[in-house]
């Protein structure tokens, strides 16, 4: 019985760490949609995003895109 008691004294840390987790994963993956539609290298800026996901974040925002929209006759 005291096992339960444990599991659930703890269960607001254990869902609190889940959602970060998941919070952190959709960073990443907004992170590789946002390098790959500005023509960035997107493995750099997921291993950046990995040790820094919100400040990548920021910066992969405010950087332009590398893809260009006009056409050189």
């Amino acid at each position: 019985m005291s096992a339960l008691m444990l599991l659930a004294s703890n269960g607001g840390t254990y869902v609190g760490g889940l959602l970060g987790f998941v919070l952190w994963v959709v960073i990443l993956v907004w992170i590789y949609n946002i390098a790959r539609r500005k023509g960035r290298h997107t493995l750099g800026w997921l291993v950046l995003g990995f040790f820094f996901s919100l400040l990548t974040l920021i910066v992969i925002l405010l950087l332009p895109s590398k893809r260009t929209t006009d056409k050189v006759s």
